[in-house]
């Protein structure tokens, strides 16, 4: 976009601060959210901004990730009259001198809600994931009696907190700030008059609780305001608000510009999309663009719980290099190929094993869920420390070696064991452990590297971590009815036992080193040519099911949630292409599903192709 283009939803916003009322400001994907962001801030600052700092009072401006904020901050030239933060950050900003409000949340709130949701999982059995249930939800309530002990609390960076020791994770800043909100007046009012305006970007991940406490703050005529910058339908994950509205009286805005897409590309958002009909704007208009749907036989799965076999993700793939081939897209380096999840991307990248293992019998939805996303506590420390150690020692990058050290391993932290050496000592220890490192990469499993690490100290030896590298292997063989709360050992068992030579490949993946990536991965992100592979079989993951969502009178209804997930999800996917689209979808019947997408009116008949195995 070359120039300022001011929107009728821009002109009320500002109408909303100029009169101190409230907003929810709904704005499709590609529509500039940001920029009415950035304008909406300016304005509170040309209009009240000396009166507010001389009072000592700022602009909140929360939003969802690191890069926003700087995003944000670097636009509104790094003033000082705003607060410009992440969700977390500015919570335990407000909440952080109240200790014995603090203690009270954690005591009527937090803890018990803890104890409840082990007291869920404990089945009466004696497995470990029983006993351990058992076991958490007793040292719960030994912290609840220790809590008048704790003259202080902490916001630790990590997920769980240590209530006796008075550290809290980052579920727990959620949970008390939700707490305070909803039962503490004076903590309503404090905020309010330290902010009299707050506003809320990304405002559909923001978590309900939140929500419904920020409305708190701002209900009533007047200040302080609370303002939403946001689009429920780029929602992705679960337990995010999704929907919100402005306090009280507040006013619902509609953005109806794209600025970002093709014309071909919006009609098919607005054919999908019925409660907000955009138009192309700005550079864009007049840009037809091109959107294509190739429809392709679905081969019957051949592996038990409804998997391809590695022939069939073979020929799975070669489909897509014909279909890239046909549209003139094959070695064009301005195509983002997204999937659902990672089975292709596994096997053409070569990490299909490891992919294998999380996808497996002894993954769970968590561990499923953690993989994609690189988070796994297993796997995490080899692609974001050892790894890259060993990538450094292999190109001779010593300044690298000791940088990732530095930033990661206890044996080289301010207060580690390395801490008194001196720069040549503690260079010729980091060489020779990272040296150690790369020969065990070359001839050991993951267990042997991840074992080495703890004793080593190059990677944090967290409590799941050293539990399992611990115990004995399972001898026994799994049996769902006996074993389901601790499938994770097997799994476990499986992932020491392997070689470490997929982690390279899979470490560049989570990365986002290659033009492969999740339809989850892309969110806020724009592409000039955008191919999305739908495929449930590959999927395998019953919270979606495309043929159902795009199809239903073909492949079937979806559930209520599958519906709403896939539809997010493919508005998501569709509005990251500037110029073209195109989506390989694999049905069971692609001429009856041909028919459907035009009956449904997303598409025109010139608009697919059907191509049989």
């Amino acid at each position: 976009m070359t120039g300022r283009v001011e929107t009728q939803a821009d002109a009320d916003v500002r109408a909303c601060i100029d009169r101190h009322r409230s907003f929810a400001l709904v704005a499709g994907a590609g529509s500039g959210k940001t920029t009415s962001l950035i304008d909406a801030l300016a304005r509170v600052r040309e209009r009240e901004g000396p009166q507010m700092r001389q009072n000592g009072q700022r602009v909140a401006c929360i939003t969802f990730t690191k890069r926003a904020v700087s995003v944000i901050k670097t636009r509104l030239g790094f003033d000082d009259l705003y607060l410009v933060s992440t969700l977390h950050s500015f919570l335990w900003e407000q909440i952080s001198r109240f200790h014995d409000d603090i203690r009270q949340a954690l005591r009527e709130g937090r803890i018990p809600a803890l104890i409840q949701k082990e007291r869920d999982k404990d089945n009466g059995g004696n497995s470990r994931a029983a006993t351990e249930a058992r076991a958490k939800a007793a040292s719960y309530e030994q912290d609840i009696a220790a809590l008048d002990a704790v003259a202080s609390f902490r916001y630790d960076d990590a997920k769980w907190g240590d209530y006796p020791g008075g550290r809290l994770g980052h579920d727990d800043i959620i949970e008390i700030a939700t707490y305070l909100f909803a039962h503490n007046a004076t903590f309503r009012r404090i905020t309010g008059l330290r902010f009299p305006y707050i506003f809320v970007d990304e405002a559909q991940d923001t978590f309900p609780g939140i929500v419904s406490g920020l409305n708190l703050v701002g209900e009533g005529e007047g200040l302080p305001i609370v303002g939403y910058f946001g689009d429920p339908w780029q929602q992705i994950y679960d337990g995010s608000a999704g929907d919100f509205t402005a306090p009280g009286e507040g006013m619902p805005i509609t953005k109806t510009e794209n600025f970002r897409c093709s014309e071909s590309v919006i009609r098919l958002l607005n054919a999908f999309r019925t409660d907000v009909k955009q138009y192309a704007a700005g550079d864009n208009a007049g840009r037809e663009g091109s959107v294509l749907f190739r429809l392709v036989k679905a081969e019957k799965p051949e592996l038990p719980r409804n998997r391809y076999s590695d022939d069939q993700i073979k020929r799975a793939l070669a489909r897509m290099d014909k279909a890239m081939a046909d549209w003139g897209w094959a070695d064009r380096d301005d195509v983002i190929k997204l999937f659902l999840a990672n089975q292709m991307i596994a096997r053409r990248m070569g990490f299909a094993e490891l992919n294998r293992l999380f996808n497996g019998p002894y993954a769970s939805t968590r561990a499923e869920e953690a993989f994609e996303a690189g988070e796994h506590f297993l796997v995490q420390p080899l692609t974001t420390i050892l790894h890259p150690l060993v990538e450094a020692h292999a190109n001779d990058r010593s300044r690298e070696i000791l940088d990732v050290l530095r930033r990661n391993s206890p044996a080289f932290a301010a207060n580690g064991p390395n801490a008194d050496n001196t720069l040549k000592e503690m260079v010729d220890t980091s060489l020779s452990l990272v040296g150690q490192l790369a020969d065990l990469w070359a001839s050991g499993t993951i267990g042997d590297i991840l074992r080495f690490g703890v004793a080593k100290q190059l990677i944090p030896a967290g409590d799941r971590l050293i539990e399992q590298l611990d115990r004995q292997p399972r001898e026994e063989a799994y049996v769902e009815e006996e074993h389901a709360l601790d499938k994770g050992d097997w799994l476990a068992d499986l992932l020491f036992a392997m070689r470490p030579d997929e982690i390279g490949s899979y470490a560049s993946f989570i990365g986002e080193n290659t033009a492969y990536s999740t339809q989850h991965g892309v969110k806020g992100e724009e592409y000039a040519k955008v191919m999305i592979v739908y495929d449930d079989v590959e999927a395998a993951w019953n919270l979606y099911n495309f043929s159902k969502t795009l199809t239903p009178s073909t492949a079937g209804e979806p559930t209520d949630g599958q519906r709403a997930r896939g539809q997010r999800l493919a508005y998501v996917s569709f509005s990251r292409a500037l110029e073209d689209l195109r989506v390989l979808f694999f049905t069971a019947s692609p001429e009856a599903a041909r028919q459907e997408l035009i009956d449904r009116k997303l598409v025109k008949p010139e608009q697919i192709e059907i191509v049989g195995i």
